[in-house]
């Protein structure tokens, strides 16, 4: 294993023998569980087709004033992503539960961290599509920044964009440890990062949710902000929206992350969250875009952050969670 991944908790929970079954195991209904290796299992590059690394850190949460729970998120998530059918085309050992990323002593450093564990993790398997899962949205700065740095390493121009769908743009300054509320104004202020102004889109965003201050900075970047209260009626007219911004910033970039923060979602479905809204984005538009996302032409990647299982009623925002992802690893919404 990689000096790198010693910071990382090794996960057994979906491993074959490990897993929970949830029920009786049909062979003729394959679900994720069975398809499901861990890194101590020495897994097959040549057979590894996703990847799932957890962050089980909220430190940036408390930081921001936020609802404390979101640590646990990465392993109810796993246990609703198990559970979901595995397409004729995930054979054993195709789905990698790469563990969770161990808290440092400060936000920045574990940000680093997961920058680093991220190059390591697209080195070993190229041909797999990444999934990370908070944890806090502070995390999405290391996410970002660990696939900029894998795309400069290997190409001069390799450029990211970023979708953040989000009721918060997340661009707060800060003083002392970053929190959940400064990602990306650290991704725009960061040259490493690779990211202009024209490169991000903040998705979903809500006027109640955030200050002038910060919608204004967001217009001297040069970022794009489309609003809650702006996008086409339905889930499928404002999934193609959302698909478009996608497919046009793809066509442009090396790399491409999509980051969802659940509290985008009204309360109704997604109360498992660290900032819960009365509002927001329909949860079958981001499905029907995270289903084109893996085919679009560049590298690709997402990032699914506060999920709070201690406020979750009847597991619905890990079971949102769990469809977003398997929707962008199998292409199907």
């Amino acid at each position: 294993m990689s000096d790198t991944l010693r910071f990382i908790r090794t996960d057994s929970l979906m491993q074959p023998g490990g897993h929970k079954t949830h029920g009786k195991v049909r062979r003729d209904d394959p679900r994720m569980a069975s398809r499901t290796i861990g890194l101590d299992a020495a897994p097959d590059p040549n057979l590894v087709r996703a990847i799932l690394l957890g962050v089980a850190d909220d430190r940036g949460v408390k930081l921001n004033g936020g609802r404390h729970g979101a640590s646990d998120g990465p392993a109810k998530f796993r246990d609703y992503f198990a559970r979901l059918p595995a397409p004729p085309e995930f054979g054993p050992d195709s789905v990698l539960s790469a563990g969770d990323l161990m808290g440092a002593e400060n936000t920045g450093e574990t940000h680093a961290r997961l920058a680093e564990i991220i190059g390591v993790l697209r080195n070993r398997f190229p041909l797999a599509r990444l999934v990370v899962i908070g944890g806090g949205h502070d995390h999405a700065y290391g996410e970002v920044l660990g696939l900029a740095r894998w795309l400069g390493a290997g190409q001069v121009d390799g450029r990211v964009a970023v979708v953040n769908v989000d009721a918060h743009a997340d661009v707060r300054p800060h003083t002392g440890e970053p929190h959940s509320g400064t990602p990306f104004r650290r991704l725009l202020l960061d040259p490493v990062a690779r990211l202009d102004g024209a490169s991000l889109v903040e998705w979903g965003l809500q006027r109640a949710a955030n200050a002038v201050a910060h919608l204004q900075f967001l217009e001297g970047q040069g970022a794009r902000a489309v609003f809650w209260d702006d996008l086409p009626d339905g889930d499928r007219a404002a999934g193609t929206a959302l698909t478009e911004i996608l497919a046009a910033l793809a066509g442009s970039h090396a790399g491409l992350a999509l980051s969802v923060d659940l509290d985008a979602f009204p309360q109704s479905c997604a109360p498992g969250v660290s900032a819960p809204g009365v509002v927001g984005v329909p949860p079958g538009a981001v499905l029907r875009a995270a289903a084109r996302l893996g085919a679009m032409p560049c590298v690709t990647q997402l990032g699914i952050y506060e999920l709070n299982p201690r406020f979750d009623v009847d597991g619905a925002t890990a079971r949102l969670a769990a469809r977003i992802a398997w929707s962008y690893l199998t292409g199907l919404a």
